[in-house]
């Protein structure tokens, strides 16, 4: 495991984007089209240096809201594979948590539409999950091939075990152009030393598609990334309107299991501070989806708490299996 908003602000997109930044497009909004859906390019809020507190109610309203500003029919479900199950005790993902071992998983996530899909990340290789848990390779198979036919790929973040799928897939001319990475997930790619699995050159970061925004961004009907700084620089989350009324956030590792949530903890300190996270983006992020989102009703999935994941296929937010079929 590794105040009232205004419309629009200021948004960059673009393909260009190299070590010394992101070349950007100079306008403040945009619609691209995304291989038949819209990418609404249109950011909602000033930039997150410039709030104090941006979690509040007044997120949630704007992300409600801009879940209708790509027109187009909503999402009917959204389903998860995981290539790596384990388990390890509680209290090594979240401080002062009780030590049962938990389901720990390693998913993709499929926002599946009528008219095709949006994968929401892209897993890992066996070769860079290692040795530790039992390694899915039908299921990593299945997760290439929904990347390969996507509509539009977005990353929570910008750690292997979630973007080597779209890193190192033996079918990166194909996955790469329908990759929409943030500026900060590219900066940090770009950052990691020449031949790190994880990180990108200035020419193989010109394949993907490069998007800059302030707070939330609405990229397809019923889908809005948010901005989630802490774990990474570049962590996002994704909520999610489906069809039948039901919402989720797609949390990433915000919290790496929804205890976090549930107690209002973060990760222990050690652990935390061996990633470099940044605590107090992460600690808002935590008391938003606990006190604003999920007693309006918005399920929170997170990313590696497989137990979590099961109990919202049981509510219906889910489904443990991606729908490959044709639209």
């Amino acid at each position: 495991m590794r105040a009232r908003n205004e419309l629009p602000v200021r948004t960059r997109v673009s393909r260009q984007c190299g070590r010394g930044g992101v070349r950007t497009l100079p306008r403040r909004a945009r619609l691209v089209g995304i291989l038949g859906f819209v990418l609404c390019a249109a950011t909602a809020t000033a930039p997150l240096h410039a709030q104090a507190n941006p979690y509040n109610d007044s997120l949630l309203v704007t992300v409600r809201a801009l879940a209708h500003a790509v027109p187009g029919e909503l999402p009917t479900a959204v389903g998860y594979l995981s290539v790596v199950d384990d388990s390890s005790p509680e209290s090594d993902a979240v401080a002062d948590a009780p030590k049962t071992r938990i389901l720990e998983v390693t998913p993709a996530f499929q926002v599946r539409y009528r008219a095709g899909w949006i994968m929401v990340d892209a897993a890992e290789s066996h070769k860079a999950a290692g040795s530790d848990g039992t390694y899915h390779q039908d299921n990593y198979d299945q997760i290439q091939t929904a990347l390969r036919h996507a509509r539009l790929i977005v990353a929570t973040h910008e750690h292997g075990d979630h973007v080597d799928g779209v890193l190192v897939s033996q079918y990166l001319s194909e996955i790469a152009p329908r990759t929409m990475l943030n500026a900060a997930q590219v900066h940090t790619l770009l950052a990691k030393p020449a031949g790190d699995p994880e990180g990108l050159d200035s020419a193989r970061a010109r394949r993907y598609l490069v998007v800059d925004y302030g707070l939330v961004l609405p990229i397809a009907p019923g889908l809005v990334l948010i901005r989630a700084p802490g774990h990474t620089p570049g962590s996002q989350m994704v909520y999610v309107r489906l069809a039948s009324g039901r919402e989720l956030v797609l949390v990433g590792d915000v919290v790496w299991h929804h205890a976090g949530i549930d107690m209002q903890r973060q990760k222990p300190d050690t652990v935390s501070r061996a990633m470099h996270e940044d605590r107090t983006p992460i600690g808002q992020e935590i008391a938003w989806l606990k006190n604003i989102a999920e007693p309006a009703g918005i399920a929170a999935a997170v990313s590696h708490d497989g137990t979590a994941l099961q109990r919202l296929v049981r509510r219906g937010f889910l489904t443990d299996r991606l729908n490959l079929s044709a639209p």
